[in-house]
């Protein structure tokens, strides 16, 4: 049995290594996505006690496994509500306008490099890393121009972020190290290996959320339908067993055999029918605003509100939110990204940089924008022929 040493945060162990692991270098030409063994999706209990034991795992010190946290990731991901909010933070991201400069001017040519379908996607999956944590992309092969044709993310059952490993099998813990150089195999590792990203705690409302929409269900299977009561003075076991035969299959066959002069049907509606959803549909919705604020900051972009001003406020929110996203994604940019291009052949050189167009400073051009200048005007004059001075805004905003 071959040994490997594995150096942890506070002490050295050691640890046998899997038979399976990667011994030698990928070829260069040959992206390690290629290399390694995707797992089948694997089901996952959705309990609170399974997500904290899943958490507990990712964290250990030692020997962190992130399996089950993955795979309760995965499920969360598939939420309407999560994947809602999802596409609001992805889709305001894409249509933002970003620019290259050289020399501290606008360089046509260098921001058609960024027009590009990979480029959507990278935008994209920095949010992803907001969301999961650790997140490994990789860039596909490029064309007979230089440029990448595609990217997408690490499988993350083959990555183990505590050691920075590449491994065949999920179920490893040592495989093919790319940590000091992940340029050189086309990665691109954004977030840290220990954050476990925003859908640690959005899991934990959608558990919750399921549990609810679940008893809602139960609730109105068993008391959203009329019961059926049939009153006979027969006495005969056999015309008993017809009645009851015939109460039992009233729902699917839509009628009931009686007896006119002995028999009596009445049907027993639950008088709380009306209200007692709310509790299951407060719940849900306390959960869905609790997903929104995690995600985007506010809730009054997706949800229906009574006030035009909530509504107003909670905009300005996401605007925030969407701002301060441009600005980390522009140092992302700037100090990860362009420097791995440059490293694979793109034509950028130091001092280049981008933005998006968005940060970029209003240009006021009034002397005194605190003071809207003042305007002649004959309306509203107190008498006739007398103008009077009407305060018109002038800001563009």
């Amino acid at each position: 049995m071959k040994w490997t040493n594995i150096t942890g945060l506070k002490k050295t162990i050691v640890r046998p290594r899997a038979s399976n692991e990667v011994k030698s270098e990928p070829k260069k030409n040959k992206r390690l996505s290629s290399t390694v063994n995707l797992p089948q999706p694997d089901r996952i209990r959705m309990q609170m006690d399974v997500l904290r034991n899943a958490v507990e795992s990712a964290r250990d010190i030692y020997c962190p496994s992130w399996i089950d946290l993955y795979n309760i990731y995965r499920n969360t991901t598939t939420d309407a509500h999560v994947r809602s909010q999802y596409q609001t933070a992805v889709n305001k991201l894409i249509a933002s306008n970003f620019v290259m400069a050289r020399g501290g001017q606008d360089n046509e040519e260098l921001t058609g490099l960024f027009k590009r379908p990979w480029f959507d996607k990278f935008l994209e999956f920095c949010y992803v890393s907001e969301l999961w944590g650790y997140t490994a992309l990789e860039f596909g092969l490029q064309d007979q121009n230089g440029e990448f044709t595609d990217l997408k993310i690490f499988p993350r059952f083959n990555i183990y972020p505590f050691n920075r490993n590449i491994i065949i099998n999920q179920e490893n813990t040592a495989g093919f190290y790319y940590g000091d150089e992940p340029a050189r195999w086309f990665l691109l590792e954004l977030s840290e290996p220990d954050n476990l990203g925003l859908l640690e705690l959005i899991s934990r409302e959608v558990i919750w959320k399921a549990f609810a929409r679940r008893d809602w269900s139960e609730h109105s299977e068993k008391y959203g339908k009329p019961h059926v009561i049939v009153y006979t003075d027969t006495e005969d076991t056999a015309e008993t067993d017809k009645r009851e035969q015939a109460a039992a299959n009233f729902a699917n066959n839509g009628y009931m055999i009686a007896d006119k002069e002995l028999d009596k049907v009445e049907f027993l509606e639950s008088t709380g029918t009306g209200t007692a959803y709310l509790i299951y549909e407060k719940n849900i919705r306390l959960i869905d605003e609790q997903i929104s604020k995690l995600m985007n900051g506010q809730t009054s972009s997706s949800d229906e509100k009574a006030w035009v001003g909530s509504a107003e406020v909670h905009e300005r929110i996401l605007d925030d939110w969407h701002h301060s996203r441009l600005r980390r994604y522009t140092n992302i940019i700037n100090y990860k990204l362009i420097p791995f291009l440059a490293y694979h052949g793109y034509p950028l050189q130091e001092g280049d940089t981008g933005r998006f167009t968005e940060l970029d400073p209003k240009v006021i051009t009034q002397e005194n924008p605190e003071e809207p200048q003042l305007e002649e005007t004959e309306e509203n004059t107190p008498e006739p022929g007398k103008p009077v001075k009407k305060k018109v805004n002038l800001l563009p905003w």
